[in-house]
């Protein structure tokens, strides 16, 4: 026996989810194999998380900008006040989504060394914290000597 058609084949049902997502230029996953529903969900999984990557990139691009900023205005100053014959030292740190950012500029030694001092990188100084508590320690020691 043989099979005749008629060239008319019978059609899969039309789903408006994708079967194939682009990952990437030129990657792509097939979820064909997946229904529906699922493919809907990690479509919409998918999705939420491009947008994340969006957002993230434009945090970073304005927190480059202004870091490109900042640095052309204190090193436009600098050498206007170099230029003039005075001594400048500028320095400036900030913490942005990019990292932290330690910036030394001018014609002065201290420039010149390219080290921030412990104020300028926000590190606090505790040595007279412990100084005072080494005082008292010192007056409860005596204090306890002279009481026997």
């Amino acid at each position: 026996m043989t099979k005749q058609t008629t060239g008319i084949e019978p059609t899969a049902p039309v789903s408006s989810v994708p079967t194939k997502v682009a990952i990437g230029p030129t990657a792509s996953v097939d979820l064909s194999f997946l229904p529906e529903d699922e493919r809907r969900a990690l479509l919409l999984d998918y999705s939420r998380g491009v947008l994340d990557i969006a957002k993230k990139a434009q945090d970073l691009h304005v927190d480059i900008g202004a870091l490109q900023s900042t640095l052309s205005t204190l090193s436009h100053t600098t050498k206007e006040v170099a230029a003039s014959g005075a001594s400048v030292t500028v320095t400036h740190t900030q913490t942005t989504s990019i990292g932290r950012t330690e910036i030394i500029m001018g014609n002065t030694e201290t420039a010149q060394r390219g080290k921030l001092s412990k104020s300028q990188t926000g590190e606090r100084d505790f040595t007279w914290l412990y100084i005072v508590a080494g005082l008292i320690a010192l007056v409860l020691v005596v204090s306890a000597l002279a009481g026997n």
